[in-house]
């Protein structure tokens, strides 16, 4: 997924990629999560279209991201959870700042 960041100095641009990456990869393990508390109970998989009723509002709770951005974070958590074969991915760790 690439992001454009049009209008910004080099180093405002780096502060924001920072900001951006973790909020992703807050909404990232967000979905870890909630796949994993779905799977427990009902030993189903969660498709990426069922992360929206749940990521529903978040861009207007203060995340950054916009509600496309979720949206597609959500389908991509499930293709790669897919693709791996597991029930729960890693977590994604931003470095400290």
């Amino acid at each position: 997924m690439r992001l454009k960041l049009k209008g910004l100095r080099p180093f405002e641009s780096q502060l924001r990629t920072g900001e951006i990456a973790r909020e992703v990869n807050l909404v990232w393990n967000f979905c870890n999560e909630l796949s994993l508390k779905v799977w427990q109970p009902e030993q189903r998989f969660l498709a990426g279209y069922n992360f929206h009723p749940f990521t529903n509002g978040s861009s207007k709770a203060g995340l950054g991201l916009r509600s496309q951005t979720i949206q597609a974070i959500g389908e991509e958590y499930a293709v790669r959870r897919k693709q791996a074969c597991k029930v729960k991915l890693p977590w994604r760790l931003s470095s400290p700042a």
